[in-house]
């Protein structure tokens, strides 16, 4: 009864996210697909993250939906089940970006019902899943056809700690390293058009290290915190703009009428 429920839930908010606009001169089909309504979307036995991991996803996904907040057919997305091969099990990568899919809430990620697979995945390394995110999952990534492949590890135990990879046929091969404003060593995504890098973090004990930089703007993407403090800046400076703008136009009527006094007849 549970599961029914749930799954009529579930049908009742893909109706209610059924979306018909055109995006980017192209309809985007906004309705998940039947496999995503019945494929489960969460493990049996929740997987636990330590809190560096969890940030490190956290501020990636939040800053690349942020620098593509125009976009309607880019799906950045992070944790969720993809489900690739209908006779195999589901991957889940930290963080995924994919070009051509629609910017909706995505209950997984079902390859066949989207028509692709992602762009680009990346992998932050806990403990448990380092061998894994390393050996494992880039094989079934290239059978997937994932374009791009990056990890990163917070703790540096693996070697680098920061790597990418593009895949060349059946296989990923290394993507180069570049110097970044600054003295920073980042790795360019050719997919998403950006660089990641590990820019030393502030005294704050979540900061984050593993930055995005984009070099035709020649800047570092804000995190999100760094967005909240420009716009709360922003709004701020227009405050006092306004403020002054408002006590310049009140000096103004003062003088106007002392103008007018000074002008009418005794």
């Amino acid at each position: 009864m549970a599961e029914a429920g749930r799954d009529t839930s579930r049908r009742r908010v893909a109706r209610a996210m059924t979306d018909a606009r055109a995006v980017n001169g192209a309809a985007m089909r906004w309705t998940p697909g039947p496999d995503e309504l019945r494929l489960p979307d969460c493990e049996a036995e929740p997987v636990s993250s330590n809190t560096r991991q969890l940030f490190v996803i956290v501020e990636s996904v939040g800053t690349l939906r942020q620098h593509w907040r125009g976009r309607r057919d880019v799906f950045v997305g992070g944790d969720l089940f993809v489900y690739w091969h209908r006779g195999r099990p589901p991957v889940s990568p930290d963080v995924l970006v994919a070009f051509g899919v629609a910017s909706r809430h995505h209950g997984s990620y079902v390859v066949w019902e989207e028509g692709k697979p992602p762009d680009f995945v990346l992998e932050v390394v806990s403990p448990s899943s380092g061998e894994r995110d390393e050996k494992e999952k880039p094989a079934i990534y290239a059978e997937m056809g994932v374009p791009e492949y990056f990890w990163y590890d917070p703790k540096g135990e693996l070697e680098p700690a920061l790597a990418g990879f593009e895949l060349c046929g059946c296989e990923y091969r290394p993507l180069p390293e570049a110097t970044l404003p600054g003295g920073v060593v980042g790795i360019r995504s050719k997919v998403l058009g950006l660089s990641l890098c590990i820019k030393p973090s502030g005294a704050d004990l979540f900061d984050c290290a593993l930055r995005w930089y984009d070099p035709a703007a020649a800047e570092f993407l804000p995190t999100r915190d760094e967005w909240a403090r420009g716009m709360h800046e922003a709004e701020a400076r227009a405050e006092q703009e306004a403020k002054q703008r408002r006590a310049a136009e009140a000096r103004v009527a003062e003088l106007e009428a002392a103008l007018r006094l000074r002008a009418s007849p005794l």
